[in-house]
């Protein structure tokens, strides 16, 4: 491709973006929706403006780990620990829940059950790129349910090696105890580096080492991606390394800087992101399989937010905080792009398989902002009949003690 097909691709594509941004924002739709469309059409089931997913993907993937890095800047610790029942024992009890009804499901149709096992594994692991840009959209990162998502987006996050290793177990696939050692002992202890450095609040980086504008720039950059290099290296979620980089550097006096001078690049990169998820949509393979991809999407749906919403109510949230928290974690996360590869690879899913959970990945991170969107206009409705109700209730009260009031007053005489 020489260089003038490459610059009207560029603008096709961020022309694309910007108006179906603009389109979609007016009916308060989240600019991730329009950036997922825009990938649709740029892509090559579409206009085939862009070829090249590989590249795309990866670049992608440098939005989530500057996405976590930011989140991180922004958590309070205490908060994040006071949740760790929601955390730990809801992700357990969802991941435990999805692999059981799935497994059952397989048993019903006849399949082996490392397939159910696969299924599971899959549908639990919701989207941490989604739902957090959907969160800092809203404002609502810092509320109750925002939190209390977040907390399980980072337990599933770390999850993904244990996943892994049962996977290539059960393909026969070796599993080196070396590599496993490293990752839960360098775990461990970049974990406990990481609340060392935040007991310590108000440390700071050499003045000399931020003087000019881009050595702030580059200091910033290198923060945010040697620690999601070195999480990456010992095995375990390269975002989830950003997060810690994040919170460590909350605990400084230096996140406002860094904040600041890297948004711009946070921004595109995480656009970029969702984009290369439109692109992996198969328009074709989608309309010869319609009802089969939308009957599994919807299940996908009702299937997270269900388990989410009964699992943190059983844990003492509210109905109303427990369903946000539910339709927040109800579509099917990036992560799930590697569990399905891994499937293709010890041979539990053949490649009209792949395509099916490709499909339905990709559409239910799509479609995500929509199902949230129904999930608080049901809450909303709820809550204003509760209100009604309870107006009711209280205006009967009222008639009748002015009723009784009235029957308690001497009668005149005639």
């Amino acid at each position: 491709m020489d260089m003038n097909a490459v610059l009207f691709a560029i603008v096709g594509v961020v022309g694309c973006a910007m108006l179906l941004a603009y389109v979609l924002r007016y009916f308060g739709v989240p600019a991730a929706v329009a950036y997922i469309v825009t990938g649709l059409v740029a892509g090559p089931s579409g206009l085939a403006l862009i070829e090249d997913q590989e590249l795309l993907r990866h670049i992608g993937e440098i939005g989530v780990i500057m996405l976590l890095f930011f989140i991180g800047m922004e958590v309070s610790l205490p908060r994040l620990i006071a949740g760790w029942r929601i955390a730990v024992l809801g992700t357990i009890a969802q991941m435990a829940l999805s692999v059981g009804i799935c497994s059952l499901v397989s048993w019903m149709f006849g399949w082996p059950w490392q397939a159910g096992l696969l299924f599971g594994f899959i549908i639990s692991m919701s989207s941490t790129a989604v739902v957090l840009t959907m969160l800092k959209d809203s404002g609502e990162l810092n509320s109750s349910f925002g939190q209390n998502a977040l907390g399980v987006l980072l337990m599933q996050d770390m999850a993904i090696v244990p996943i892994m290793i049962i996977l290539g177990m059960m393909g026969e696939a070796e599993v080196s105890l070396r590599e496993v050692s490293v990752q839960v002992i360098g775990g461990i202890l970049l974990v406990t580096l990481a609340f060392w450095l935040m007991r310590k609040p108000g440390w700071h980086i050499p003045e000399s080492l931020k003087l000019t504008l881009d050595r702030k720039i580059m200091m910033g950059l290198l923060l945010c991606f040697s620690s999601a290099a070195l999480t990456s290296w010992i095995g375990l979620s390269a975002p989830f390394g950003a997060f810690l980089a994040g919170m460590i550097l909350n605990a400084s006096d230096q996140a406002e800087w860094v904040e600041e001078h890297l948004r711009s690049l946070y921004v595109v990169f995480v656009a970029i992101f969702f984009m290369s998820v439109g692109m992996l949509v198969d328009i074709p393979f989608i309309l010869g399989n319609l009802g089969s991809v939308a009957l599994v999407t919807f299940a996908v749906f009702f299937l997270n937010s269900g388990i989410n919403t009964l699992v943190l109510r059983t844990l003492g949230e509210t109905w109303t905080m427990s369903l946000l928290t539910g339709g927040l974690l109800s579509q099917i996360g990036e992560l799930s792009f590697l569990l399905a590869s891994l499937g293709v690879s010890i041979g539990l899913l053949n490649a009209a398989g792949h395509q099916m959970a490709i499909a339905v990945i990709a559409l239910s991170l799509m479609l995500s902002p929509f199902w949230m969107l129904a999930i608080r206009y049901f809450v909303r409705e709820d809550t204003q009949i509760m209100v009604d109700q309870d107006i009711d209730a209280e205006v009967k009260d009222m008639a009748h003690m002015l009723e009784m009031a009235q029957q308690s007053q001497p009668r005149g005489t005639d």
